[in-house]
């Protein structure tokens, strides 16, 4: 661990350092790739990286192959400052900074998903067939987006039709060492564009037993089916209008063993979820853009135990989320980039218990680009939202950049955030801890708020770049079940709880993320993440948030021999919990892949190589695979 931290802080340092103590020299070579990446999710304009505010992160498409990442659970593993979160009925959830998985806003091409299960988004089902890249915001975004945006945003950004054909598909098996965990793999992609009208279709499918290393219940691993497909269509009405189509589509069947209501269960879930959209562009000048998009979004699942278990309508209940938009991006005065929006959203709930319901949400806001003079540039937003359950808020965000030099800008934000209680805390009874406590609606509550200040430094040098970022978020009224009685003794005992606005949290900490390019086509980049977190209430750390998360990779790529390799090492920190602290543990994997006759390419991989025994961690884990393209 102190060599991990060592290493990495030397990185940072060196890459944060070095371009103040060589700023003025003359003939600075292009800057990193790393920083050169587009954005859109900070501001709803597109940016380059270093030029957009607060603390951004792009993962790649091409990062996401060289993980072996099948779904967006995945992908986010390595990102900075993000935990990727277990939660009730094995869904997998995202929370920046220590905020929890309730706190973070998963986005799809700036568009919401409907809520799932007990009201979390299981991103372990979100495939990776159609992604171009994730932007990850961090920090408190809520003055754009509106409710769950608290610690940060995750933004999925989809592929385009292309302008000429293109296809391509991959085929991947793997297993562990144990021989449990088998794992087949396949999707495929077509595009093309005919004259105006444009196309694009991805599919895939993967199937994965499950395994269980104690042979105590519950399994470790669940029998997984995921199936996918999502489309894109687009026409160009002229060269200043177009329209932009699309749907999504995914299946998830999860079958495995639990201990439920004093009984040994066979658990099988299957979840749905669909959405489609239309959305018109136009540019209406060289520096007026309007954008207005209406689209949906539905989540379906059926829970079924075998033997049978009572249950509540919450184990089979479909979700529908609607929404309705329009956003105008214009420039004002010789300076001023303005960004005036508003959607109306509104969000429903019916389960087979014949309970139906729902609640509305209408939103403007307002944001202005402000390039003060050269080195200065802020960006000042505000967002008023009324919400059909308690009212109205209002959430603003100042945020600035200044560039010290060519290639070393300090960057500093505040901002306040807010997330809605969902329709699971006000009106639907759910059971968790295998049956055995009852958790109770409220709908009086309110919703929770954050304050939330960043600063940092930024820079790049020839081969180096590197960010350093402190934060601090205060969060009030958390939601909390809190207990209030008991029923029933020994294995019949139910206890009781019920929702309420009774918590106090703050997260601070440091992120640290840097870059080298070394000589013989090697490359290396990491980041590192201290976290402090306190309950108010109780003065303990949050539950489930490391005090130290890091990731380190040491890349290879020979372009002329179409060669790519990697070795990546993961660290978690130590967690805390009412019932025990949970040790930190390192995990290393590896990639390989090789180009044939340009359309070929093999790849293999290993997860977890040195078999660390981590709860929910799978065992060395080996696949392989072949991708075509056109």
């Amino acid at each position: 661990m102190k060599q991990f931290k060592l290493t990495l802080c030397l990185l940072v340092i060196i890459s944060a350092i070095t371009p103040a103590a060589n700023a003025q020299e003359k003939n600075i070579e292009p800057k990193a790739a790393e920083l050169e990446k587009m954005v859109v999710t900070a501001t709803m304009t597109e940016k380059m990286m270093e030029e957009a505010p607060g603390s951004i992160e792009v993962i790649t498409s091409q990062e996401i192959e060289e993980m072996g990442a099948q779904t967006v659970a995945e992908a986010l593993e390595m990102a900075t400052g993000l935990m990727v979160i277990g939660e009730t009925g094995r869904i997998k959830a995202p929370s920046i900074r220590g905020t929890g998985n309730k706190h973070t806003l998963v986005l799809i091409d700036g568009r919401r998903f409907s809520m799932g299960y007990k009201d979390f988004l299981d991103i372990n089902q979100i495939s990776v067939d159609m992604i171009n890249r994730i932007e990850v915001v961090r920090g408190p975004t809520s003055a754009l987006y509106g409710s769950d945006a608290i610690g940060g945003v995750v933004n999925i950004i989809t592929k385009k039709p292309p302008r000429e054909l293109a296809a391509g598909a991959t085929c991947q098996y793997g297993k562990s060492k144990y021989n449990e965990g088998e794992e087949h793999i396949g999707r495929a992609y077509v595009g093309d564009s005919f004259g105006r009208f444009g196309f694009l279709l991805a599919g895939g499918c993967r199937n994965k037993d499950g395994w269980d290393r104690d042979e105590v219940l519950p399994d470790d691993g669940d029998h997984e089916e995921l199936r996918s497909i999502d489309g894109r269509f687009s026409f160009n009405i002229n060269d200043n209008h177009s329209l932009l189509a699309g749907f999504e589509y995914s299946d998830m069947d999860r079958e495995g063993m639990r201990f439920f209501q004093n009984l040994d269960r066979e658990r099988s879930a299957e979840d749905k979820r669909h959405g489609y959209f239309l959305q018109y562009d136009a540019k209406l000048s060289p520096l007026n853009n309007l954008m207005l998009r209406a689209y949906h979004s539905e989540h379906e699942n059926e829970i079924d135990f075998s033997p049978t278990a009572v249950v509540t309508g919450e184990e089979n209940a479909k979700r529908k989320l609607n929404q309705v938009e329009g956003r105008f991006t214009g420039a004002f005065l010789d300076n001023h980039i303005l960004t005036v929006g508003s959607e109306f959203r509104k969000e429903s709930r019916e389960d087979e218990t014949g309970r139906d319901d729902d609640l509305d949400n209408l939103g403007f806001y307002l944001q202005d680009e402000y390039q003060v003079f050269d080195p200065l540039y802020l960006v000042l937003g505000v967002r008023f939202d009324e919400h059909s359950e308690f009212g109205s808020e209002w959430t603003p965000r100042a945020s600035m950049i200044y560039s010290l030099f060519n290639n070393l800008r300090l960057k500093a934000s505040y901002g306040c955030g807010f997330r809605a209680p969902g329709i699971s805390e006000l009106f639907v009874t759910s059971y968790r801890k295998r049956g055995k406590w009852i958790y109770e609606p409220n709908p009086d509550l309110d919703p929770e708020e954050s304050e939330s200040y960043e600063i940092g430094i930024e820079g790049e040098y020839k081969k180096f770049w590197g960010r350093i970022t402190g934060f601090r978020n205060e969060i009030e009224d958390l939601i909390e079940a809190v207990y209030y009685k008991s029923t029933g003794t020994g294995k019949k005992k139910k206890d009781y709880y019920r929702y309420q606005n009774i918590a106090e949290a703050t997260m601070e900490g440091v992120e640290l993320e840097s870059g080298l390019n070394l000589p013989l086509n090697f490359s290396i980049s990491g980041n590192l993440t201290y976290l402090e977190t306190e309950d108010k209430k109780t003065g303990k750390d949050l539950e489930g948030q490391p005090d130290y998360k890091g990731h380190l990779k040491l890349g290879y790529h020979y372009p002329e021999f179409g060669l790519r390799a990697n070795i990546r090492m993961d660290y978690i920190g130590e967690r805390y919990y009412d019932n025990g602290p949970e040790n930190a543990y390192t995990l290393y994997h590896c990639y390989l892949s090789k180009e044939l006759f340009q359309r070929f390419t093999l790849f293999a991989g290993v997860n977890n190589i040195f078999n660390k025994s981590v709860v929910y961690i799978e065992p060395t884990f080996y696949y392989a695979g072949i991708t075509i393209s056109y």
